[in-house]
């Protein structure tokens, strides 16, 4: 508690500096709300089906979705992996994607999203991962000798039909700067009070030691004597010869 008011003490002994904090802080979202690129993203949604083999000619495939959580992490690697991220951006300079399962259900159900700065990109970029994701499924099934009834293979639930602007990513930004310039601005508002603070006691300690008492004020706080006590005190102390008064 004492050393919340000593804070709050420095920061009212120097308003001004928080005052002129915060109009920098402000300025300084305002820079980035108002100069932030803009960014796009576009999402769809596949989900992976069992084989022909599992269903049965006549069988229900959506009975059966179970048991595939362990592929569509696998995929989700393949997919993320240095080498297809190179093939699906490689002509797309600023654009990004992730794919990662829908933690909404418990089917193998995985979201792509992607991001670029300009809608035409994201969607582009968005057909080209959807493209990529049952070829890499099959290729993987293929690399094994799965055979071709036996393979799992991927269905499109829900595909953005444009992409739409991204605010998360701006507004990120604005509360990162408003936090770090305010943090700033009390940490220097209370290191710089207190510099001040030891400098003037400082300099106080300083003025006491070139201005010394003056003797006549000195003597002034001394003691005073009277003559007649003085004069009785040495005839205490020294005994006078007989017959002198």
């Amino acid at each position: 508690m004492m050393q919340f008011r000593t804070v709050l003490s420095s920061l009212g002994r120097r308003w001004y500096m928080v005052l002129a904090g915060i109009l920098v802080t402000g300025l300084l979202c305002l820079a980035i709300q108002m100069n932030a690129p803009d960014k796009y993203k576009s999402q769809a949604s596949l989900v992976l089906m069992p084989s022909t083999q599992s269903v049965g000619d006549a069988g229900n495939p959506y009975l059966y979705l179970g048991g595939m959580g362990e592929a569509l992490d696998i995929l989700i690697r393949k997919l993320a992996s240095q080498p297809v991220r190179e093939r699906i951006l490689g002509t797309f300079a600023t654009a990004g994607y992730t794919a990662e399962p829908d933690r909404g259900t418990t089917g193998a159900i995985m979201v792509i999203t992607a991001t670029a700065d300009n809608p035409e990109e994201a969607m582009a970029v968005l057909k080209a991962v959807m493209t990529e994701a049952p070829r890499s499924l099959n290729q993987m099934q293929e690399d094994l000798g799965v055979a071709a009834s036996a393979r799992i293979s991927t269905m499109e639930l829900l595909v953005d039909r444009q992409a739409i602007p991204e605010e998360k990513g701006r507004t990120q930004l604005v509360l990162i700067a408003g936090a770090g310039g305010m943090a700033i601005t009390l940490i220097f508002s209370v290191l710089l009070d207190g510099l001040l603070v030891t400098r003037g006691r400082k300099r106080q300690t300083r003025k006491k030691t070139r201005d010394p008492e003056s003797p006549a004020k000195l003597r002034a706080e001394l003691p005073s004597t009277d003559s007649s006590d003085s004069v009785e005190e040495i005839h205490r102390v020294v005994p006078l010869p007989s017959g002198s008064s």
